[in-house]
């Protein structure tokens, strides 16, 4: 959730949930839905970078050649 960056390659997502907590003064922006429900996980998120990061390690050079490292 939150502004999206100006390199989003997602042409489909857009900004969400931009004012989560501003009704009690809190930034709650930030983080990913989990199986499109309408909650934000922790947990989930971690496992996901977790997997990411492995991809990196065992298969840098596909990484690398598709533009994904820049």
């Amino acid at each position: 959730s939150g502004k999206l960056p100006s390199s989003n390659r997602i042409p489909w997502r857009g900004d969400s949930a931009l004012n989560d907590g501003s009704d009690v003064g809190k930034d709650l922006t930030g983080g990913y839905y989990d199986a499109g429900d309408h909650v934000k996980f922790g947990f989930p998120m971690a496992g996901t970078v977790t997997v990411l990061g492995w991809g990196v390690v065992e298969y840098r050079d596909a990484y690398t050649d598709s533009g994904q490292l820049e």
